[in-house]
């Protein structure tokens, strides 16, 4: 008897009450909401005909919501769309086997980002704050004549994210700490993030090192997301070609670099397997296929590019490369940002060359709404034939009455 009752807290301790709740859930859902709108018909009009209005009305509300899934890609949905890794290449593009080897060709011209910044913004690498504000907001004639006429996009928002300006940073860092010591001389207490001297000018090169390393490491594809008109200029003067390419922003490449970097440390022919995102630094992501890209923002070219993809219903192979870099080994400080990782210079680059899968997400929607679309036509014509033999055996009826 004993273990009889063991056996039923053991029975009792398994987690059915998911799968109860749900199957409950639908069940009497489907009793309370459908099943009492064809009790009712059903009392009102007879078995038949009302079981054929209930079905009706089901699959019509089946079709709304069908319609609505399939648009909005909600609901009941599939597989969404994915980047899926076809091929990791060590070192030069070129020994790629596909249409990648173009990238690793003679054919192609690649500007380091820095070079472009000094080209079309002299100065404003290594320009201060104070003298960025003179130069591009209060628009100082003197400075001015000391460079050539900067391009509109040369702002100091821009500037500010890729000058090195080691006396901000030096009084930010400054700052941070002072703003320490108050906090710890205001509560008595005793805080072990706060530098002396040496420590903190310690910190502060540190700072300054990892702001030139991030100029120095500047990107093509981080430069198209600081400002996308820079590489447009950039292509027009051949000074970058991709032979056949696009160069995709950072920002723009978010989700291919997210699949590669999920890929690069689950993938066993990785060399960064069971490894963190910090063993390697994103480089450059190049796209190639896929629908027709509009060329500007303008209306009319929002709308033809709409109309043009609507009309095309196949789905040109939409490829992307991205390239990475290993980094340096860098011990963390307890208590401080993670360093700026840096790039190692004798290793090798490694690039993962992935296919668009478009994925299922509105074919269940669309079979949805083609069903139900079928099963209400088909209902509907169904009344309509008794309707119309109710007709007929009325008038028939009548006129023999009459008679």
């Amino acid at each position: 008897m004993i273990d009889k009752f063991q056996f039923l807290h053991i029975v009792a301790g398994i987690g059915w009450d998911p799968e109860i709740r749900g199957a409950l859930t639908v069940l009497v859902g489907s009793l309370v909401l459908f099943g009492s709108v064809w009790l009712i018909l059903n009392t009102n009009l007879g078995n038949r005909l009302g079981t054929l209005i209930a079905l009706a009305g089901f699959f019509g509300w089946m079709l709304v919501m069908g319609i609505v899934w399939w648009i909005y890609g909600i609901g009941l949905t599939g597989d969404s769309p994915t980047w899926e890794p076809k091929e990791i290449i060590y070192g030069d593009l070129s020994e790629s086997e596909s249409d990648v080897q173009r990238l690793g060709s003679d054919q192609i011209t690649v500007t380091p980002a820095t070079q472009i910044v000094a080209r079309y913004c002299p100065g404003l690498i290594d320009a201060t704050v104070q003298v960025q504000r003179a130069r591009y907001v209060e628009q100082n004639v003197d400075l001015l004549l000391q460079y050539d006429a900067p391009q509109p996009y040369c702002t100091e928002s821009l500037g500010e994210k890729i000058a090195v300006d080691a006396e901000t940073l030096a009084d930010t860092t400054k700052e941070a700490n002072d703003l320490l010591i108050f906090d710890a001389e205001r509560s008595g207490i005793e805080d072990s993030r706060i530098l002396d001297e040496e420590a903190l000018q310690s910190r502060i090169d540190i700072v300054i090192d990892d702001q030139q390393r991030k100029l120095q490491q500047l990107t093509l594809s981080g430069l198209a997301a600081l400002n996308a008109a820079i590489i447009e200029d950039a292509q027009s003067d051949n000074l970058l070609a991709f032979n056949g390419w696009n160069l995709q922003s950072t920002s723009g490449a978010g989700e291919a670099i997210a699949s590669a970097d999920a890929f690069l440390l689950s993938d066993q022919a990785s060399p960064f397997y069971n490894g963190t995102s910090g063993d390697f630094f994103v480089l450059d992501t190049f796209q190639k296929g896929g629908k027709p890209k509009r060329s500007s923002d303008g209306v009319i070219d929002r709308v033809w590019n709409e109309i043009r993809n609507t009309v095309v219903f196949w789905h040109p192979t939409n490829t992307v490369v991205v390239t990475v870099a290993p980094t340096l080994d860098k011990e963390a400080v307890a208590g401080q940002a993670p360093p700026f990782p840096e790039i190692n210079a004798n290793a090798q680059t490694i690039s993962v060359v992935m296919e668009r899968n478009l994925g299922s997400l509105r074919l269940p929607a669309a079979i949805t709404t083609i069903g139900s679309a079928l099963a209400f036509i088909g209902l509907c014509y169904m009344l309509n034939i008794r309707e119309r033999e109710l007709r007929r055996r009325t008038e028939e009826w009548e006129s023999s009455t009459a008679q």
